[in-house]
């Protein structure tokens, strides 16, 4: 998706794994704020988040931080989050 002006484009799969990765990320948010469960998403939509999310975690912390974070609590970093 070109758009006049901002300099890069976005193919369709990354504008709607974007558009996911809000979808899935707000859900929760949403339903945290108002004291409910968040609901079940499926199974494929989690997923692709978490992959994402994974994989700027890395980009921003390392590949041994969020390795450390995800299997080795006493040695895990304070923080691996990609956002």
């Amino acid at each position: 998706m070109r758009r006049p002006g901002w300099g890069f484009s976005l193919t369709l799969d990354d504008f709607v794994t974007s558009r996911l990765l809000e979808v899935v990320v707000h859900s929760d948010d949403l339903a945290c704020s108002v004291g409910v469960a968040t609901p079940e998403l499926p199974a494929e939509a989690v997923e692709t988040v978490v992959d994402l999310l994974s994989r700027i975690a890395i980009r921003r912390h390392g590949a041994v931080s969020v390795l450390r974070g995800l299997s080795r609590a006493e040695r895990a970093p304070a923080s691996i989050s990609a956002l």
